[in-house]
């Protein structure tokens, strides 16, 4: 392997953490030009190759391949500059993490039709936001293709969201407003509804004495004697007769069902 016509790379200039010049292990070095670890070959990088799954005269070479090293400190120094660079970045490193509190999430734009500091509802100041975005997404759809012809852009959806979120805001805050005259004519109603109970009052109360009172009914008169009813029979007077009929019907009934099975 012939060197590289660059000029060799002086180790006392190479970070101290890119060269491994350990006892033991074999000494290597972060090639400068595709920075990976390759092993030293006569004081050279070896040969490599920039993509490592290919391998063979196809494969392109890194130009860092066949550089010198030239070894201007001994393994001491090295290790000394090896120790330095840890404890500075030892130094640097907090030994306690400090972890940031999160952002606290913006409060809903339906939230903001809520009372006012004053106790008033907000409804007169979501009404331009509600404008104002209802303008915003007519003139995206003009001047957005995706959003004319039919579809959504990120930047399109966003601002019909904004304009859902601000439109139900208002909802609710006619809501509310609804609510407060409901309850403002309730309290202004009262006072008519207590005067006017209490005109009827004494009526609704002699009816009620009234209606627990309960009536006694009168005596029932009592129910006539049940008249006698002649018994009826539930046996045959004639029993003889009454046999010999029952045979005759027997032998009429067998002659019928042989003749109805004979073949015709």
């Amino acid at each position: 392997m012939r060197p590289s016509r660059r000029p060799a790379l002086k180790a006392s200039e190479i970070p101290p953490q890119n060269l491994n010049l350990r006892d033991g292990e074999r000494h290597s070095i972060v090639c400068p030009d595709c920075d990976t670890w390759h092993p030293l070959y006569r004081k050279m990088i070896k040969t490599h190759h920039l993509d490592r799954e290919v391998r063979g005269g196809r494969a392109p070479r890194c130009p860092g391949s066949a550089q010198l090293i030239d070894m201007d400190i001994s393994v001491e120094q090295w290790g000394e500059r090896m120790l330095a660079a840890d404890s500075t970045a030892t130094g640097r490193r907090s030994a306690r993490q400090h972890y940031k509190p999160l952002a606290q999430p913006p409060v809903p734009i339906y939230r903001l039709a809520d009372r006012g500091p004053q106790g008033t509802p907000t409804l007169h100041r979501l009404l331009p936001l509600l404008e104002r975005a209802r303008h915003a997404v007519d003139q995206h759809r003009v001047a957005c293709s995706l959003c004319g012809a039919g579809g959504r852009c990120d930047a399109g959806r966003a601002l019909e969201v904004r304009l859902a979120e601000t439109d139900a805001s208002c909802t609710i805050a006619r809501e509310q407003l609804k609510h407060q005259e409901r309850r403002r004519f309730d309290r202004a109603a009262a006072p008519k509804r207590q005067s006017a109970w209490a005109a009827v009052l004494p009526a609704v109360q002699d009816a009620d004495t009234r209606r627990s009172v309960v009536p006694v009914p009168p005596a029932r008169p009592e129910a006539p004697a049940q008249a006698e009813v002649p018994s009826v029979p539930t046996e045959p007077e004639n029993l003889e007769a009454y046999d010999r009929r029952q045979a005759e019907l027997g032998k009429q009934y067998a002659q019928r069902k042989t003749m109805a099975a004979l073949p015709a």
